[in-house]
């Protein structure tokens, strides 16, 4: 695809990293097609992050770039990664099975803390991990702070706002916020739920 060896591209991505760090640059190392190139050839995948690592990579970002990983291979994979790499992981989810924020979810719980996606879900083909769900859910399911309870009551608004912005549907109903929105109200009152 390339045209060049395995070996060859793991220099290049050592080299890349190197070059940008020594002039002064943070690096998120985004390994596009990461799960699918796990499930081929996990030895190589591993080699690849390690050579981003060892160079410096401030971030080793997994990409489900088709979109086509399912929920628990995912995460076997992130907690595998996991084990192996201190520092940073990162997720980045594309949604062609509709498991963007699923997955997101699921890397976080596996280790990952940063997190990348769009707010709605916006971006090529069927779209990324919907940010606007994702912060919802890190927040009022599994107790991370995010943005705050005071942005997270204003997130439904905000991607309605993207949506009219981008002259495109705010398909999911982000019923979460609503619900995280009266979570913070009741714990701010200590009222009983």
């Amino acid at each position: 695809m390339l045209g060049i060896s395995l070996d060859e591209n793991v220099t290049l991505i050592s080299d890349t990293v190197r070059f940008l760090k020594a002039h002064g640059r943070e690096v998120v190392y985004d390994a596009e097609h990461f799960f699918d190139g796990y499930a081929a050839n996990p030895d190589y995948a591993l080699r690849s992050l390690e050579a981003a690592a060892d160079a410096g990579a401030d971030v080793l970002c997994l990409c489900d770039t088709n979109g086509g990983t399912l929920t628990g291979r995912l995460a076997e994979v992130v907690a595998e990664v996991r084990k192996r790499f201190d520092g940073v992981l990162g997720i980045h989810c594309h949604n062609d099975s509709d498991l963007a924020v699923a997955n997101t979810i699921a890397a976080v719980e596996a280790g990952v803390t940063h997190v990348q996606g769009c707010l709605n879900g916006y971006g090529e083909r069927c779209g990324n991990a919907n940010l606007a769900s994702v912060i919802a859910l890190l927040d009022a399911k599994l107790g991370h702070s995010t943005i705050g309870p005071e942005k997270l009551t204003s997130l439904t608004s905000v991607a309605h706002y993207v949506a009219e912005l981008a002259n495109l549907p705010c398909l999911r109903a982000l019923r979460l916020s609503a619900a995280a929105r009266s979570h913070t109200k009741a714990e701010s009152t200590s009222a009983p739920y």
